[in-house]
């Protein structure tokens, strides 16, 4: 098996494929490196390929009218993005930046489409891929239009938690560098606001925050905070 092959593997959407199946994906799939900072594309590009995180994390984001970036996923090792637009020619929805450098597998949005035509199983699974998001999509909007800005901060924790978090001696670290702008962004409130919750978690002695990531020292504790 060669190292296209064996990458693709990893990937959940398409570790049920067959050897010969692997080998056909990996000659149509190219692998791409880009640093921190960087852009993968932005909105309102034209959409011609479709991107696999192999390592790294990536935000998508929007701008709104009044010039404020939304945050609407951090996709990690695994993810697919964008999730919308298949079969359809249609621009980039929004704007994905990488948080952590990354490695990404990139194939042509045509022959993508071939692909899922020709692969009823790949289909399926991306199906419920863009079915999740969608149910995470509307457990945000409900966090957002209930709660205070404290509760709407500890979600979010409680959701990176979940979704990135790596149980260590000391607590679970995520592993995901966010700003408190970037906080703000996420849960639809002021960085002041945001700065306010954080250090007072801080000061509660549930969590630290640096250039690395989160470290959260007690989930359970952590949860308590938002019943």
């Amino acid at each position: 098996m060669d190292h296209m092959s064996r990458v693709l593997k990893k990937i959940s959407l398409f570790n049920g494929l067959t050897q010969a199946e692997l080998e056909s994906l990996a000659r149509i799939a190219t692998e791409r490196t880009y640093r921190k900072h960087t852009f993968v594309f932005m909105e309102g590009e034209q959409r011609d390929a479709v991107f696999f995180i192999e390592a790294g994390v990536v935000k998508v984001f929007k701008i709104d009218e009044e010039g404020n970036e939304q945050i609407i996923s951090l996709l990690k090792k695994g993810d697919m993005f964008p999730h919308v637009g298949f079969f359809d020619n249609v621009p980039y929805p929004g704007t994905a930046e990488v948080v952590q450098d990354c490695r990404l597998l990139v194939i042509h949005v045509n022959d993508f489409n071939e692909l899922l035509m020709d692969n009823p199983r790949i289909a399926i699974q991306v199906m419920k891929v863009m079915e999740q998001k969608i149910i995470e999509l509307q457990q945000r909007l409900q966090a957002l239009l209930s709660g205070d800005v404290f509760r709407k901060v500890v979600h979010l924790l409680l959701r990176l938690a979940a979704e990135y978090g790596e149980k260590r001696a000391d607590g679970v670290f995520i592993a995901v560098p966010m700003t408190n702008r970037d906080f703000a962004n996420m849960v639809g409130t002021s960085r002041e606001s945001v700065n306010r919750t954080l250090n007072q978690l801080k000061k509660d002695k549930l969590l630290d925050i640096d250039r690395q990531g989160i470290l959260i020292y007690d989930l359970n504790a952590l949860k308590v905070h938002n019943l």
